[in-house]
């Protein structure tokens, strides 16, 4: 009886996490909402200035390890895409406590970075740290990724042609 629970489980686990999607579709339209906050540099920033390009929208923090993982993989694809209407905003939620700006330096990162220190930014599902929307050039959510991904560059490109 234990040897069948066990095979269950490890079915069960495998099943519920295994997801080879990039990003899985967003259910219903639903107009993004929008970002004000001041960039990494202190500026103030409104995603508004990305109107009419695919915008991935990304959640993230400098304690958070999958999220720290997941940063060269976005900058490839920043580096891929980025001539093709195709920006990336990542949002870090909570206190920077002075660490964000050397790790984006350490690690090259040249795609806009924003910060949230009060976790101001209303009208997101934030459930898990990292977590990602995809925007399309007409301002909708279309898809979304919760956990970290590889950011495969064909994969994004795939999505940006469905819708």
């Amino acid at each position: 009886m234990r040897a069948v629970v066990a095979i269950w489980f490890a079915l069960f686990v495998t099943v519920s996490f295994a997801n080879d999607e990039l990003m899985t579709p967003m259910a219903g339209v639903r107009t993004a909402p929008p970002i004000e906050l001041p960039d990494s540099n202190g500026q103030p920033f409104s995603m508004k200035e990305y109107e009419g390009k695919y915008i991935l929208v990304n959640f993230w923090a400098h304690w958070c390890g999958p999220c720290v993982k997941e940063f060269p993989a976005m900058q490839k694809l920043y580096d891929a895409l980025k001539n093709d209407r195709f920006e990336i905003i990542a949002i870090h939620a909570g206190p920077p406590q002075g660490r964000v700006r050397p790790f984006l330096k350490k690690h090259n990162i040249t795609f806009k970075t924003v910060l949230d220190a009060n976790m101001s930014a209303h009208g997101w599902d934030v459930p898990v740290l990292p977590v990602s929307y995809l925007i399309n050039p007409e301002g909708k959510l279309i898809y979304q990724a919760q956990g970290p991904r590889e950011w495969e560059i064909e994969d994004m490109q795939a999505l940006m042609a469905q819708k």
